[in-house]
């Protein structure tokens, strides 16, 4: 059986708790972690400027050599003496919760964990600044933005004193490329997937997404946002001519995730159209928006877990992709023979992009494209109808929200991605699911919260007087955008959760 491959269980969801399916935290390292030159720095100094990242164990003991590293592509640096002259300095509290998470090298320093932070307040966004620990050890060096809840991003592998460089973040960003071209070595296509992924290749805060001959780079930091010029030199020597390269850049000055996408700025810096396609090994593909900001952006790691299951789970029968996106579950179930298939969709522009998505994959005629205000409340008015489908996919979209006892995190001071209607939707969503049906749910969770889903699910299920069995269960971290850190139990990330209900 082709799901066997999945590893189906019969466990029913009646006994699916937090115990015994919380997985083990995926911290792999893909690439070295590096830090970005260009940011602004005080005029006394003589360093370039910045770049956050992940704290190395051992990065204390060079302070004082003038050696050059590999990074620096054997050029001898010299670092600069701590003196009054040199970056500013950030000194952490005593006694901290994290002390042990930030020893072994987290990359994000909270506001909150910062002993001198009014001393930082003068400083521009982007400057790097000096860590050390209460008792004035050197814990590396960091970008800073005073008014964020990460207040500084933490360079991998640069001691207190040590020099950012354009030239070290060069050679970051081309390892970074390397690495991830080396793991499609010998495809047919031009790669298609994340290039740089922020803290794990050493460069806090820069994520690029590549889509052939075209890229879509993502700066997540105020501080970031001053490297863009250089992410685009190395692209381009990368890939070549581009066809098609944007821009989407923090503008909120404190980073908060807080105005439904307007916190990012997208600028197209290369070609004309707004329009980018993506290409998957199944000979599947589609057109994205980049005009949608992040909300239409393609989340590789995600796709790549579901685009498993499409092709595994929907081979006959009818499907629903509730909050389609572009279409991608319900195009892909259509292809590997699914009769027929509803694309549910909020936003006008996302259901145009699923039409023309049907089209280009020549399954318009399975397909059939519903445009709707409230999603939910269409999901209620099939299930007071009667529809069931054989496959039932709910890309639940993410909506952030204040939370009061927020007072840190990934998406700024107060605000987190809400978990309100989960399991409202999960419910509604196996009212239409048809018996022996499947229903896939994604989730946004916290790391060390994945379990959260399945007990979502359960009670969802538990509302509709319905039992499954767990068929799938993962998170989106993949090699290519893995945790810069196996302590960064902060991070939240897409959870996938498959049943079949009985």
């Amino acid at each position: 059986m082709a799901l066997s491959r999945l590893g189906r269980c019969g466990l029913s969801l009646r006994h699916l708790g937090a115990a015994g399916f919380r997985r083990p935290l995926c911290a792999r390292h893909g690439g070295s972690l590096s830090s970005f030159p260009g940011l602004d720095f005080e005029p006394s100094t003589t360093v370039t400027p910045p770049l956050p990242r992940k704290h190395g164990a051992a990065s204390a003991a060079a302070a004082s050599k003038q050696t050059g590293s590999s990074e620096h592509g054997g050029e001898a640096t010299t670092a600069a003496a701590p003196n009054s002259d040199g970056p500013p300095e950030a000194r952490l509290k005593q006694d901290l919760d994290r002390q042990l998470q930030l020893s072994m090298g987290h990359p994000w320093v909270y506001d909150d964990e910062v002993e001198n932070i009014s001393e930082l307040s003068g400083f521009a966004a982007g400057t790097v600044v000096s860590l050390v620990s209460s008792s004035g050890s050197p814990m590396g060096v960091g970008v800073l933005n005073r008014q964020a809840s990460i207040v500084i991003r933490r360079l991998e592998g640069l001691d207190k004193a040590s020099e950012v460089t354009q030239e070290l973040l060069r050679a970051r960003l081309r390892r970074a490329f390397a690495a991830r071209e080396a793991r499609c070595e010998g495809a047919e296509k031009a790669f298609y997937g994340r290039a740089v992924n922020g803290e794990q290749d050493g460069l806090p805060g820069i994520f690029v997404d590549r889509f052939g001959k075209s890229a879509v780079a993502i700066f997540e930091s105020l501080g970031s946002v001053k490297l863009e010029f250089l992410v685009q030199e190395e692209l381009t020597r990368w890939i070549g001519k581009l066809q098609q390269l944007t821009i989407h850049r923090m503008t909120s000055k404190k980073e908060k995730w807080a105005q439904d996408g307007s916190e990012f700025t997208t600028s197209i810096v290369r070609g004309e159209n707004s329009r980018v396609r993506v290409e998957e090994r199944n000979s599947c593909s589609f057109d994205i928006d980049v005009h949608q900001g992040l909300m239409g952006h393609w989340n590789y790691g995600l796709e790549e877990v579901r685009q498993e299951l499409a092709e595994l789970l929907a081979q006959n029968g009818t499907v629903l992709d509730a909050w389609s996106h572009v279409g991608q579950w319900g195009i892909r179930c259509a292809k590997a023979g699914a009769a027929e298939v509803v694309l549910l969709e909020d936003s006008l522009a996302l259901a145009q992009l699923c039409r023309d998505n049907a089209s280009l994959n020549r399954v318009s005629e399975q397909c059939t494209v519903l445009h709707r205000g409230d999603v939910l409340e269409e999901l209620r008015s099939m299930a007071t109808g009667g529809i069931r489908f054989n496959c039932v996919s709910l890309n639940i979209r993410v909506r952030f929200e204040r939370y009061f006892k927020q007072r840190r995190g990934q998406f700024g001071r107060w605000f987190k991605p809400s978990l309100k209607g989960y399991e409202t939707t999960v419910y509604m969503g196996a009212m239409i699911t048809g018996r022996g049906g499947y229903l896939v749910v994604s989730f946004l969770l916290p790391i060390t919260s994945e379990y959260w889903a399945l007990n979502l699910v359960q009670g969802g299920l538990e509302r509709a007087s319905r039992a499954g069995s767990l068929v799938h269960y993962s998170t989106s971290v993949q090699e290519s955008s893995a945790l810069a850190s196996s302590t960064m139990e902060d991070v939240w990330s897409h959870v996938v959760v498959c049943v079949r209900l009985h």
